[in-house]
């Protein structure tokens, strides 16, 4: 199967000649373009990206990268992931799958698909997520997906995960983040 990058980080590291100020970053996924719509650095540093006239109160669709410094290893890349899956649980996530894979380099790196089931807003959330190393340390990349219908959200979830899974999981193996030294640190 072809696998190709679809996160495009842009702007990374340049700086508003103007301001000295470094760009947000910008990413586009599946097709759709995201910016960031917040950082946060409470335990380790978190940007979460969103579309339109979202934010990250009120979105559909949101893209979660983490940086994790504190993993270097494989070793390290396994405890990573299965303290990411128990943070999951603790907080009411079903695990749909959780596996080991190989991207098309060669790379080993860990993937999940979690739902939280919402009835009072009769949705679910969807995360397809990725833990893997980078050269200097481990990231964490989440997909997320809110999928909603007054009459049936569960059907609606059902189909969502059958049709969608697939593609949303390919395109989550080819995410690479560049260096995420380079991305603003300022929280808001």
């Amino acid at each position: 199967m072809n696998r190709i990058a679809v996160l495009v980080p842009v702007f990374l590291g340049l700086v508003n000649l103007a301001t000295s100020q470094p760009v947000a970053p910008t990413v586009t996924f599946l097709g759709r373009a995201y910016r960031l719509g917040s950082f946060n650095q409470k335990v380790n540093a978190t940007w979460e990206f969103v579309t339109g006239s979202e934010t990250v109160n009120n979105w559909t669709t949101l893209i979660t990268i983490i940086d994790r410094t504190d993993a270097h290893s494989r070793e390290e890349l396994d405890r990573l992931a299965e303290g990411v899956m128990s943070n999951y649980k603790s907080h009411g996530g079903q695990i749909l799958s959780a596996k080991t894979m190989r991207d098309k380099s060669g790379a080993v790196y860990n993937y999940m698909v979690v739902a939280f089931e919402e009835p009072a807003k009769r949705r679910y959330e969807i995360n397809f997520v990725k833990v893997a190393l980078a050269p200097k340390n481990a990231y964490v990349v989440v997909y997320g997906a809110r999928i909603s219908d007054p009459s049936d959200y569960v059907r609606k979830a059902k189909t969502f995960i059958t049709q969608q899974s697939g593609p949303i999981g390919d395109a989550v193996e080819g995410v690479v983040p560049p260096d995420l030294i380079t991305w603003p640190r300022k929280a808001f």
